[in-house]
């Protein structure tokens, strides 16, 4: 995969942005079989025969319906068609929606019915696994194939792992599990892995090959220097760039190995180590989609738009979003943080 470079004008446009580029691996997921000695999406992994598979022992999330009495139904629908066009709750509505929260308890997410049905209330509860769940692959990454991959205490291969439910713990969706390697150490492999329940089939990815490609980016507007991010602001008012703002130019989308973290969802937030509360590492972003705007749309290596799907791992993050995993390089056992946009 190509992506077209940094149009010229741009870093003309933020004196001083140049000294704040780093480079990110763009993985650029593609179906395709894949075997455990590769860098890949959603394949097998090189796992030692003696080292136990990973398994998910947390509460997991489940989804519960409760009936919702017709009177309760009738007063609330009453109440909505006395709302105004202002779309905004009027005082008893708000009363009579805290009242069917109460009804439903606590996880309570909304209300409704569905083709016509009975109308209930919805909630999610936490229920432990009736025994260990056997962790998913995710993905395998090689830092001979991805050179943005970090090498903690030496490592050249990076597992990562995780429950196909959706957790309470941390952001909500899957567990998360890593594991740093050295390839030259694996030698006695795991045959057939555990197999465990799946509560998500969104969470269970579509095998893919890798196709990485190392790019250049530059932090987000929250992480720049004070008078670089008002040019940043000022420019993005007045849309001057080619229908695409600061972020969409400089950074980009989809899964990927390093570089910058976008804040565009809940604005900057600190990435603390878990364990010293040092700085951490973005290690790898988890994507629903490889879409991207202008340049990020990959090209293939003859010139040609790539046209391949947009979401090809079938991995869904959160809403339609990605997981981002922050690594400590400075704790011995690589401690790690999980955020969601």
């Amino acid at each position: 995969m190509i992506t077209p470079p940094l149009p010229p004008d741009v870093l003309a446009r933020y004196p001083g942005l140049e000294k704040l580029g780093r480079t990110a691996t763009r993985l650029h997921p593609r179906p395709g079989a894949v075997t455990a000695a590769m860098s890949h999406v959603g394949g097998p992994l090189r796992w030692p025969a003696d080292e136990p598979w990973p398994t998910c022992e947390a509460p997991h999330m489940v989804h519960e319906e409760v009936p919702v009495p017709a009177d309760l139904v009738d007063r609330m629908r009453a109440a909505e068609r006395g709302r105004t066009q202002s779309h905004v709750l009027a005082e008893g509505e708000v009363e009579l929606h805290r009242e069917i929260a109460n009804l439903v308890g606590p996880g309570f997410t909304g209300w409704g019915s569905r083709d016509g049905g009975p109308v209930v209330g919805h909630r999610y509860v936490p229920r432990p696994h009736p025994v260990p769940n056997p962790m998913v692959p995710l993905a395998q990454l090689r830092a001979q194939d991805v050179p943005d991959l970090p090498r903690p205490g030496g490592a050249d291969l990076l597992q990562v792992l995780w429950c196909p439910f959706e957790h309470a713990e941390g952001p909500w969706g899957p567990t998360v599990e890593l594991r740093w390697r050295r390839e030259a150490d694996l030698t006695d492999l795991l045959g057939q892995p555990p197999r465990g329940e799946i509560g998500n089939d969104e969470y269970v990815p579509r095998p893919c090959r890798l196709h990485p490609e190392q790019v250049v980016e530059y932090p987000y507007p929250q992480e720049l220097p004070e008078a670089l991010r008002t040019l940043v602001d000022e420019q993005d008012e007045e849309g001057e760039y080619d229908d695409d703002n600061y972020v969409d130019t400089v950074m980009a989308p989809g899964w990927k190995v390093g570089g910058h973290a976008d804040w565009s969802l809940t604005d900057l937030r600190p990435t603390p180590c878990p364990r010293c509360a040092g700085p951490t590492t973005l290690a790898l972003v988890v994507a629903s989609s490889e879409r991207g705007t202008g340049r990020w749309q990959p090209m293939r290596t003859d010139g040609q738009p790539d046209h391949d799907p947009y979401e090809p791992t079938g991995v869904v993050v959160g809403r339609h979003g990605a997981l981002r995993i922050f690594v400590c390089l400075s704790c011995p056992d690589t401690p790690f943080l999980l955020d969601q946009q």
